[in-house]
């Protein structure tokens, strides 16, 4: 199960952050295994651990969602959630760098807070999370 602080935390941070209002976010958050999920999204093995559908929510694999880059993934769906409720009928190569964009941007800042070693990113989280895939 999800704890809901986390939810709590993104919208706080999406609210502070972005140009969305993350209190109009009302999505079901389904949790899955990873290879349920690559089942749903692509009938078989992908590198996806989450995805956002308007008329079911989000579905994202069971993850550590204390951990800083399986939190920004959660985010980065939320993003979606977002875009879908403001209506923005961009693309979605466009709606996805927006979403990426808006991922990098929290992995900066919050790793920056913690004191962490190294500051997080994408790539650095993609590298982590490749090994939730295999």
């Amino acid at each position: 199960m999800l704890d809901p602080e986390i939810i709590k935390y993104l919208v706080n941070w999406i609210n502070n952050n972005t140009h969305f209002n993350g209190l109009l976010f009302d999505f079901d958050v389904i949790l899955l295994k990873a290879e349920e999920i690559q089942m749903i999204a692509c009938r078989g093995k992908c590198p996806i651990l989450g995805f956002f559908l308007p008329e079911e929510g989000i579905y994202i694999s069971e993850l550590d969602f204390n951990h800083l880059c399986n939190k920004s993934i959660l985010l980065h769906e939320m993003i979606h959630a977002l875009q879908h409720i403001n209506g923005e009928n961009l693309q979605d190569i466009f709606r996805e760098k927006e979403a990426y964009q808006i991922q990098n941007k929290f992995l900066i800042e919050e790793s920056s807070k913690s004191e962490s070693l190294q500051l997080l990113n994408l790539k650095k989280c993609r590298s982590i999370q490749t090994n939730v895939l295999n």
